[in-house]
């Protein structure tokens, strides 16, 4: 097992960096901080500090949760929350330490 940092990053849609999609804003400084392996994963329902985003038929929002992860070495995610935290605003940004296991092909 191997020590590693977790990194979550709570969005919406219709969030903006410098007049861009907060997704791509937080994916390019991810890449420019040398994380590997960054997920977005699109929410079908949250509910945060501006009420309930949902994808029901009925209320065809444009404006669903987004959660920006990553795991990586413990330097390279605290790089990265020092290169994303003024930029992020007040969006919620998460990090935790976990322990990393890859399994190669043949292991049992």
């Amino acid at each position: 097992m191997q020590n590693a940092m977790f990194l979550r990053i709570y969005l919406t849609e219709s969030d903006r960096i410098s007049g861009e999609p907060a997704m791509q804003a937080v994916l390019d400084e991810c890449r420019e901080a040398g994380l590997k392996g960054v997920t977005v994963m699109r929410g079908i329902e949250g509910m945060g500090l501006h009420g309930v985003h949902t994808s029901s038929f009925l209320s065809l929002s444009s404006d669903l949760p987004l959660v920006v992860e990553a795991i990586d070495d413990v330097e390279k995610i605290t790089r990265a929350v020092e290169i994303l935290r003024p930029k992020i605003g007040p969006r919620l940004l998460a990090t935790w330490p976990v322990s990393v296991m890859r399994f190669s092909e043949g292991d049992s």
